[in-house]
């Protein structure tokens, strides 16, 4: 199902205090759009670090919001298990948040580039290395296999239980291809979709006429030997494998019934689509180069991105 997050935010005001803090009156990058630009390094542990800038650009007043973050951790591809991605600001050298004001028009080059453009120049610049950056990364897990998430994320098993992982491989199925762990693909076992995208289980295909569709049946011809190793060269793939052609493939044909004793799975391809990141700061403190004015800001949303769609591929451990 698709996810929308709708968020209200006003323009950011900012009070004076009796230690000589600044009053800013108006702050507000919440309607612009959000850009950013990476690079990656390696860590001592051969780790891939990426070093991003998040940053955005008011064109009207020549003024830029931006943060630095380095983490090895997959903010633009992938929900965090607990909810948000949580950094504290000045936890590293190159993590902190700053408001500058220009003495020209600045554009993306100024933060992406190894060598920053000699103009604009910096007529005013705030710097926060205080606070803490979350980061909420939410996308929708397709595995293309024709089912609607909304109708497979819970599946029978042989004892009759229904299950988010029917195979017990880790990927649940709704971005699972092969729901049944039997190396074939569940969009190549003729599942049959009723009118409103449910499953007709009594309409899909069950070779073995036990009541249990071939999708959600690791042994379709139930011959005693399971499909994924009814596979006699090997490839991770039963399909290819036919010793009666006017059969078809041995894993549907319950008089070959040899065992080949296949222990992986194949590889599978889920995706990740849809990613939007909510951006939100706390407790930031602005101090001006000089020291002489302070902006706080107890809560400062920073904005949404929309991430490009990701594909991921992995292996799953092998569980039968």
């Amino acid at each position: 199902m698709k996810k929308y997050l709708f968020l209200i935010c006003s323009v950011l005001f900012f009070e004076s205090c009796d230690d000589g803090d600044l009053i800013v009156t108006s702050f507000d990058f919440t309607d612009l759009a959000i850009n950013y630009c990476s690079t990656v390094t390696l860590d001592n542990n051969d780790t891939a670090i990426t070093n991003y800038i998040f940053y955005k650009i008011n064109s009207d007043t020549n003024e830029s919001l931006a943060f630095t973050l380095s983490t090895s951790d997959p903010i633009l591809e992938a929900p965090n298990s607990s909810g948000a991605y949580t950094y504290n600001l000045g936890s590293s050298a190159d993590s902190f948040i700053s408001y500058r004001i220009y003495n020209g028009a600045v554009d993306a080059d100024y933060f992406c580039s190894k060598i920053p453009p000699a103009t604009p120049t910096v007529n005013e610049q705030y710097i926060s290395d205080e606070g803490t950056l979350t980061i909420v990364t939410q996308g929708d897990y397709n595995d293309r296999d024709g089912i609607d998430a909304e109708f497979e994320i819970l599946l029978e098993d042989a004892e009759g239980n229904l299950t988010e992982d029917l195979d017990g491989d880790g990927i649940p199925n709704i971005y699972d291809f092969d729901d049944d762990g039997d190396n074939v693909p569940t969009n190549q076992e003729g599942v049959v979709l009723n009118t409103d995208g449910s499953i007709n289980y009594e309409a899909s295909l069950d070779t073995d006429g036990d009541g249990r569709p071939n999708f959600i049946d690791n042994d379709d011809d139930g011959d005693g030997v399971l499909t994924i190793n009814e596979d006699k060269d090997q490839d991770l793939n039963p399909n290819n494998d036919t010793t009666d052609i006017s059969i078809g493939q041995d894993y549907l044909n319950n008089n070959v019934a040899v065992d080949y004793n296949v222990n992986s799975y194949r590889i599978h391809t889920y995706y990740l689509e849809t990613i939007t990141l909510t951006i939100n700061i706390t407790n930031a403190v602005f101090i001006k180069d000089n020291g002489d004015e302070t902006i706080r800001q107890q809560n400062l949303f920073f904005g949404e991105y929309s991430a490009p769609n990701q594909t991921i591929t992995i292996t799953p451990a092998f569980s039968n």
